[in-house]
């Protein structure tokens, strides 16, 4: 077995181990929020099941799984630290969990499936999450007190590996999704994971590898010392816990917003998951202003310590999300708001994670005694991890489970699915065959593959005469790439209309407006075209002055086994009811007819009141609920800030003995002037995002 270093060299060059560990962060990065950066858009679109059926997830369901794996990625860490600085080492650590990320990506790449994703997902979140509290660690352990005044620069150059991967990543991997699909979007981060981990391997030679600390670090864990700084840390960490909430919706609830604004920005169509994008680079743009501007500015007038920082950082993050509460009411009254209003809130986001997130790992690093810097780091990631829980969590109580009924008996049901507006109601009916135990379902045919791309004209809108109106398509490339191109023209208008083509506003986008003159229908037609190829479909907006019955739709019907031993139940989904009006709707679904032999009825059909899965808390109301969550805690936290009391740990010369006393020994953050330690610390509090 090859002897490594276990020490660094006396040299003021920089360490040879350098480059391996950056470019290795880079595409970690970029594997890392590639992957994690569609998941919610592949969830709620791209699922099949075993038989390549569509199989998608409601938007709950959907961020209830999305936030649930994030707080699993920083819920590892502790397990990493611990195998890290108790047993194994950084290097052998952070190896063997790389090989652990690698399968679940290509888990991911090649099984569509809800197994493949659950399994997938777990597999990243064990390798992601366990060698967090290890890299950046590992990068000053490369570091001896001859070349420690190189470490300011490496951690920059460390932390723009970071915020770059993460950019190209978050803008590449959704355009691929696009246009290759799944396969492509999944399999390329799982290339660059795979990159990574042959690129750190490559370093092996050249590395310090700085041996676990074994029973000295149980030993200052349970100290009296280390409980006591643990405890009072852990006490803020539950405040920036609700920060980690807010923070990680932004790659779950503003990325389904996103899919429902005018997305046209700087000259081209985003796609909903890139919006993501701005995040780093606004940090890479702002960190210098805060703290070569901003910072040294107010410390003029009142003193910034770390708690006070932290605390402002709370009260911003208010607003931040105050502002897609506002979205929500525009689009619930028939606007169509730009993304830029979005990308205003990422600022206002990014500020407020500049001041609680950079600000806390420095602050935990100076609270951390000598042994504990790794486990006292997965602490503060396990803030990140109790704040998704808690979305996750909300996201689970607050869905309304998909109406159902348990068949009892084998038999053909029928039911009915009654919309009403107060005023007018329809229905529209379903019929389910549940055949005897032991019978076979014939197989489903796979689906027929598509040739081209595909488009949807939108729903039929009604409006007044003299009212803007504002038309929804989509379109679907299919996995066909290139430039895309957007048509609308006016077909049919009511007899003595003025309205042409022309009059169609922004007619080249998905979403043109016009302005009916007269009552009666107008018919569109949307052309949507790829590389050459085109799709068309047609839309229809009715003028009138009366009150439209609203559309319903019961769904498909169904053919089910009956299974005494496991009762069948039954979801019914109401699919894409909705009413042209926009006026409140009453839902109601009833049994019209059972097998004989079966005792159920209408009052028998669970959520018999709504049409399909959803929320009980939506749009703006969902929004404004996390804002007066953060609210609360930021008024909460200034009481705790001004107890705590600070106590810095910093080493003595007495106790620089062994290694860590030799010229070229073992980096400690607590003998670094404070540029230095703060570069340390920013860096390694970097892959946390």
């Amino acid at each position: 077995m090859a002897q490594y270093r276990s020490a660094p060299v006396a040299t003021d060059k920089m360490p040879r181990g350098i480059p391996y560990i950056v470019t290795n962060e880079a595409a970690e990065r970029f594997s890392f929020y590639g992957m994690k950066g569609i998941l919610v858009i592949f969830m709620t679109k791209y699922l099949l099941d075993s038989t390549g059926q569509a199989d998608g997830m409601v938007t709950t369901q959907a961020m209830e799984n999305y936030h649930l794996f994030t707080s699993a990625v920083y819920f590892f860490p502790a397990l990493g630290a611990l195998i890290s600085d108790a047993f194994l080492g950084k290097y052998k650590t952070i190896l063997s969990l790389s090989l652990v990320y690698v399968l679940g990506h290509l888990t991911l790449a090649l099984d569509d499936t809800r197994l493949g994703l659950s399994l997938g997902l777990t597999l990243i979140a064990i390798g992601s999450g366990g060698i967090k509290p290890c890299v950046s660690a590992h990068v000053g352990d490369q570091f001896g007190k001859s070349n420690q005044h190189l470490l300011e620069k490496i951690f920059n150059w460390f932390y723009l590996a970071i915020n770059l991967g993460a950019f190209v990543s978050t803008m590449l991997t959704p355009w691929l999704l696009d246009n290759y699909g799944p396969h492509y979007a999944f399999g390329v981060p799982g290339l660059l994971m795979l990159l990574a981990t042959i690129l750190f391997w490559m370093g092996r030679n050249v590395f310090i590898h700085i041996p676990p600390g074994g029973l000295g670090f149980v030993k200052e864990t349970l100290s009296g010392k280390g409980l006591k700084a643990l405890s009072k840390l852990i006490v803020i960490y539950l405040f920036v816990a609700m920060f980690w909430a807010l923070f990680d919706q932004t790659g779950s609830a503003w990325v389904l917003q996103a899919e429902k604004m005018n997305r046209n920005f700087l000259g081209f169509e985003w796609l909903s998951s890139q919006i993501q994008a701005i995040n780093p680079i606004l940090i890479l743009t702002l960190i210098p202003v805060f703290t070569y501007v901003i910072y040294p500015t107010v410390n003029r007038f009142w003193k910034l310590t770390p708690l006070r920082k932290i605390a402002v950082g709370f009260f911003i993050t208010v607003p931040a999300f105050m502002i897609p509460a506002w979205i929500e009411i525009s689009i619930s009254q028939g606007g169509f708001p730009n993304i830029a209003w979005q990308l205003f809130a990422y600022a206002i986001l990014t500020t407020a994670e500049i001041l609680v997130s950079v600000t806390c790992l420095e602050f935990s690093y100076t609270q951390a005694p000598k042994k504990m810097k790794s486990i006292i780091m997965a602490a503060y990631l396990m803030s990140v991890s109790l704040g998704n829980i808690m979305v996750s969590q909300l996201n689970a109580f607050i869905e309304v489970p998909a109406p159902h009924f348990v068949a009892d008996v084998p038999g053909d049901y029928q039911l009915s699915l009654a919309i009403s507006d107060g005023t007018v109601s329809q229905a529209d009916t379903v019929h389910i065959r549940v055949m005897p135990a032991g019978a076979t379902l014939p197989e489903k045919a796979p689906p027929a593959p598509k040739q081209g791309p595909t488009a949807d004209g939108g729903q039929l809108i009604a409006a007044a005469p003299g009212q803007t109106v504002r038309m929804y398509a989509t379109g679907e490339k299919n996995g066909i790439a290139g430039r895309t191109h957007y048509a609308w023209t006016i077909r049919q208008v009511p007899a003595g209309s003025a309205i042409t083509t022309r009059s169609l506003a922004d007619a080249s986008t998905r979403n043109p407006t016009f302005v009916p003159d007269l009552p009666g229908r107008y018919d569109l037609e949307f052309r949507y075209t790829v590389s050459g190829q085109t799709a068309t479909a047609t839309a229809t907006v009715v003028a009138s002055d009366t009150n439209l019955a609203p559309r319903v739709d019961a769904g498909t019907d169904q053919l089910l086994v009956f299974t005494p031993d496991s009762p069948v139940e039954i979801a019914l989904d109401g699919g894409s009811s909705f009413d042209p009006d926009g006026d409140e709707l009453t839902y109601e679904w009833r049994m019209i007819s059972a097998p004989a032999a079966s005792k159920l009825d209408s009052a028998d059909i669970v959520s018999r009141d709504a049409p399909a899965a959803g929320s009980r808390l939506e749009g703006a109301a969902y929004y404004a609920f996390w804002a007066g969550c953060m609210g609360l805690t930021a008024i909460l936290f200034i009481p705790v800030a001004l107890l705590y009391k600070e106590q810095r740990y910093i080493q003595d010369e007495e106790d620089q003995e062994g290694a860590g006393k030799q010229a070229g020994g073992p980096l400690d953050l607590e003998t670094m002037d404070p540029e230095t330690a703060e570069a340390q610390a920013r860096a390694e509090g970097a892959d946390e995002k």
